[in-house]
């Protein structure tokens, strides 16, 4: 194909998240999920045609679209940072309309979820940092309506929570770190570019002065944006302590908004950190990795902790996700190409993982009306899939060898292991990690034991199996899971250190 095709289709794949959705006003009620299925199913494939596309052609100047509207200039383009990302993009929006058991205004439910669909594919595709933001919000400020109007209550061992309060504590905690993404940018173009205020915000203008010069700013302001930074996307992320927005809203949300909340929009905060600190202030990082690490580790300890203290079904993958978002920071904070390899793979790794668990339990929600887990018992013997999918994402989940999970969580601590110099250290590092991964253990077993093995509800009898568009979506992201378990150079081969510090010249 021509080098102009692959420079459109990312423009037409942006216009489809955008178009298509429109269409829906249109549609009469009745067909409203059928038609979604299609948007989803056409926009879906078409970004992992693009995603793959880049991998067996690694050219980023063929995959780069230049808008200029206004006298302004903005850059569009899939490349080492995000090709990964647009593929577990176009998975997740295939699948999220397939998982969806909403009945009630499916037209105005479905079109707020692809305007979050639109703002995860435009935040990681654009290359410029008004769009950024612009599309920050655009993935953040719908999740408050699909929460607020179609969630259902969660529960704690210790509290109710109503998904008004859970959608309010989500919009205000991503609207905090929206605002401090949006001044740290406001500070670093007035200290690099004071004269110039309506030109120079793509990244590329900040990659042609490090490329020059070797840094931005001076040591000690580079450490100071680098912590503004990393605490503002950490929010979005899910970083202990800003992290508890996150299970309220899982709790609350419908299951397929789960699967985007966990499987995308957690990830354009790793995505963030990865794209803007980790980049322009890169010798900040070296003095604060081992501070990263040791965060990392404790998101990972304390989300592991906590998941095996719930009682609802959905508390507990929000707390797992957490513990799994440790991985993240853990090879960021490594600093070297095993580690970034193995934070953009866990980033893909953990988004299919989640959603599976999130659409598995949505399946069991809506057949059971209940999410909590001393109600469950024997679904594998009237539920045989959708309990085999279970099985199957749990040991992903826990990190069984030949699973995308395994792979993540290997490199993920032994990038970590290479870039800690202390012995003691290192002894302190594992003892931890290797406690928040038998907590994993435990917590995942008692989750298979409580929902498919123990004796059955009498009430669930004759409870149906999987419909055929659960199979479809579970079956290809479990398939996924698998390959990448099989084959991780599907995105380690281009998403390493290496790699991106040859897309800004360093």
């Amino acid at each position: 194909m021509s080098n102009s095709f692959y420079s459109i289709g990312v423009l037409i794949l942006i216009l489809a998240h955008l178009v298509l959705p429109l269409l829906l006003f249109f549609i009469k009620e009745k067909y409203v999920r059928c038609y979604s299925i299609i948007i989803g199913s056409l926009i879906g494939a078409f970004s992992i045609f693009l995603a793959l596309s880049f991998y067996y052609n690694p050219d980023i100047t063929l995959f780069t679209f230049n808008l200029n509207l206004f006298g302004l200039d903005y850059r569009f383009r899939i490349d080492n940072f995000n090709y990964s990302l647009i593929l577990l993009n176009g998975l997740i929006t295939f699948a999220f309309p397939l998982a969806t058991h909403i009945k009630e205004r499916e037209k105005d439910f479905y079109v707020l979820a692809f305007l979050v669909m639109l703002g995860t594919a435009g935040l990681f595709l654009t290359q410029n940092m008004i769009l950024f933001v612009l599309f920050y919000e655009l993935a953040s400020v719908p999740m408050y309506f699909l929460i607020a109007n179609w969630g259902s209550l969660g529960l704690t061992p210790f509290r109710k929570v109503e998904p008004k309060y859970a959608a309010m504590k989500l919009f205000i905690y991503l609207q905090l770190g929206g605002i401090l993404v949006m001044l740290g940018f406001f500070i670093l173009h007035s200290l690099v570019f004071p004269n110039d205020l309506f030109n120079n915000w793509n990244f590329s203008d900040y990659e042609n002065i490090i490329k020059v010069k070797g840094y931005l700013v001076d040591t000690d302001l580079a450490k100071i944006l680098f912590i503004l930074f990393f605490v503002a996307f950490g929010i979005e992320a899910a970083l202990v302590p800003f992290h508890t927005w996150l299970p309220d809203g899982h709790s609350a949300a419908p299951s397929s908004i789960s699967m985007i909340l966990a499987g995308i929009l957690l990830k354009m905060g790793t995505y963030g950190i990865l794209r803007i600190p980790f980049v322009f202030f890169n010798e900040a990082l070296n003095s604060l990795s081992l501070v990263i690490i040791f965060w990392g580790l404790i998101n990972m300890f304390w989300g592991a902790f906590n998941a095996y203290r719930q009682i609802d079904f959905k508390y507990l993958i929000a707390y797992s996700s957490i513990s799994h978002m440790g991985v993240i920071f853990m090879g960021l904070g490594a600093n070297n190409d095993l580690g970034v390899s193995a934070a953009i793979f866990q980033m893909v790794s953990h988004g299919l993982i989640s959603a599976v668990m999130f659409s598995v339990a949505g399946s069991f929600q809506y057949r059971t009306n209940t999410r909590i887990l001393d109600n469950y018992g024997g679904l594998l013997r009237v539920m045989p899939f959708i309990g085999s999918i279970l099985i199957f994402a749990s040991m992903a989940n826990l990190g069984l060898p030949g699973l995308s999970g395994f792979v993540s969580e290997l490199i993920g601590i032994s990038a970590s292991l290479k870039a800690i110099y202390s012995n003691n250290l290192k002894i302190i590092f594992l003892l931890v990690s290797l406690g928040a991964i038998f907590i994993t253990t435990v917590y995942v077993i008692n989750l298979l034991e409580k929902v498919l093995y123990k004796r059955i509800n009498p009430n669930y009898y004759e409870l149906k199996d999987a419909h055929w568009d659960e199979k479809l979506h579970l079956t290809i992201l479990a398939l996924f899971i698998l390959v990448l378990g099989i084959y991780p150079r599907l995105i380690m081969d281009l998403s390493n250190l290496i790699k991106i510090k040859q897309i800004i010249g360093l």
